[in-house]
């Protein structure tokens, strides 16, 4: 009977022993739910506090009026798209921390004569614009009107007086467009040459300043074979002035002379 009063005594102490650490466990999980709780919103509520912070600057900069834009610096600025380039520039403005570059240099860069660019900010009101350009190598008269272009034949503007040292053109657009790619081959002779025309089926022909032949120098080496030509010339005694000279075929030199000044002095 002892016995068992006791086995019953130890059963009811066990459960109340289980029973009290499973009440002193759940206490301890409400408060640390409690505590987690009060640290997620103490964390929301300084990250709102963040954020609206962070607008108010945002805002403030954004609306400042020492950051907005008031000038351009220009460096290597274009020669004949002025107008162009400033109607670009004019476009973009206001805030220089939210001014699109990207933007900027994209439309720059559809200007003919503009190669590259660069683009930067210079706090608290500037833009510094570095531009690297095209420069023109031929001139072609249309209309009355003076076309620039580049090596490539590109147009890089229209000038009534236009720079020294280009390479004349005439003839058609398509016949500009034929000419173009000799551009490596013309460069050393730039400035002795009166005009560049397109003669089909020969090809390029030059005619020099202070020069009565005109040229037909092929493809290549045009200054070589021209050069060639002006050593033997005083040596010829052809009866007649010549007109033109084909340099197409590579060691020979053909003539046509101007019959009507035959024997002329």
């Amino acid at each position: 009977m002892k016995d068992a009063m006791n086995g019953s005594l130890k059963f009811e102490a066990e459960f109340f022993r289980k029973n009290n650490n499973l009440t002193v466990l759940r206490e301890k999980k409400i408060r640390s739910i409690q505590v987690r709780t009060v640290h997620l919103l103490l964390l929301l509520a300084l990250a709102l506090l963040a954020a609206v912070a962070i607008s108010r600057a945002a805002n403030f900069l954004l609306t400042c009026e020492a950051l907005q834009v008031r000038s351009f610096r220009l460096r290597r600025s274009p020669v004949y798209a002025r107008m162009q380039v400033a109607a670009i520039l004019k476009r973009h403005g206001g805030n220089i921390l939210a001014m699109d570059l990207k933007s900027l240099q994209a439309q720059l860069l559809q200007v003919p004569e503009v190669a590259g660019v660069s683009i930067r900010r210079v706090l608290p009101d500037a833009v510094e614009v570095d531009f690297t350009l095209r420069r023109p190598f031929y001139q072609h008269v249309v209309d009355g009107s003076c076309r620039l272009l580049d090596e490539a034949g590109l147009e890089l503007g229209r000038s009534p007086q236009p720079p020294p040292g280009l390479v004349p053109l005439r003839g058609s657009a398509a016949d500009v467009a034929a000419i173009a790619p000799f551009a490596p081959e013309l460069r050393p002779l730039r400035r002795e040459i009166e005009y560049a025309a397109w003669n089909e089926p020969r090809g390029i022909e030059l005619k020099l300043l202070g020069v009565a032949e005109v040229f037909y120098p092929g493809e290549d080496d045009f200054a070589r074979k021209i050069r060639r030509y002006f050593r033997i010339r005083d040596r010829l005694a052809l009866g007649a002035p010549v007109r033109s000279v084909d340099l197409r075929i590579p060691g020979r030199i053909y003539f046509e002379l101007d019959e009507q000044k035959r024997g002329n002095p």
